[in-house]
């Protein structure tokens, strides 16, 4: 697993909604993509990012992209290709690294527009969270939203991607998509980070980590108090 320098969190909380009420949520567009909510969502979602020591460390960025597919609010992700050197097969957010005096916001839109074949102008950049850092890496997550998009019948770049998915907000509302995983940090410290499972290729690492967040900061207050996303130390 990706060596994650995080806070050491611990239990993550099952979700709270019962039955009826994971089987009927619906996410309203209008609320979700709405300005006053995407300030709310990037506020929180900075919050919940940990402040962590990125000296010596290289930068990167990704982009975590809502979208409507089938009239479903989702979140897009990626599966890299096997041949990439880093973290090949594995689930992610497009995104990549930082080149020469270039703003993280531009390394963030280069990349999404590059393995998904989208225009920049379809891409509204929320804002940004803090640096999250893995191995060697500072990479800066940024919140935004992609429109009205088919994953099937994007342009991804074959080289870095294998093929893109949409997973919608109310799949993650459902208790048994909602897993965790337990490893050793090299600190020598037990972490435990959310797992999501779904139709094509299980979430985890970091790309669940900043899922979590994202799902922390954009679910409506009213919604939050059906559930609960949170991950608490371990004793």
């Amino acid at each position: 697993m990706q060596s994650l320098q995080l806070k050491y969190y611990s239990k993550l909380s099952r979700f709270l909604s019962n039955t009826r009420s994971s089987r009927t949520v619906h996410f309203n567009s209008h609320d979700i993509f709405s300005k006053e909510n995407s300030l709310k969502s990037v506020k929180c979602f900075k919050s919940l990012c940990p402040e962590l020591n990125t000296v010596g460390k290289r930068q990167a960025a990704v982009l975590i992209p809502l979208c409507i597919v089938k009239d479903e609010i989702s979140l897009l992700y990626t599966l890299r290709t096997n041949n990439l050197k880093r973290n090949s097969g594995q689930v992610s957010f497009p995104g990549g690294m930082r080149e020469a005096d270039e703003q993280l916001k531009d390394t963030a839109l280069r990349e999404t527009c590059e393995e998904l074949g989208i225009s920049i102008t379809s891409i509204d950049i929320w804002g940004s969270g803090r640096f999250i850092v893995s191995k060697d890496i500072a990479i800066m997550p940024f919140l935004g939203n992609i429109g009205v998009i088919e994953p099937d019948k994007l342009n991804i770049c074959s080289e870095e991607v294998q093929y893109a998915f949409a997973v919608p907000l109310k799949h993650f509302c459902k208790p048994a998509n909602c897993k965790h995983t337990y490893f050793r940090h090299q600190s020598n410290k037990i972490m435990m980070i959310p797992v999501y499972t779904n139709d094509y290729k299980k979430i985890w690492g970091m790309t669940a980590y900043l899922t979590w967040i994202v799902l922390r900061s954009i679910i409506p207050e009213n919604f939050h108090q059906k559930i609960n996303l949170s991950l608490n130390r371990r004793n």
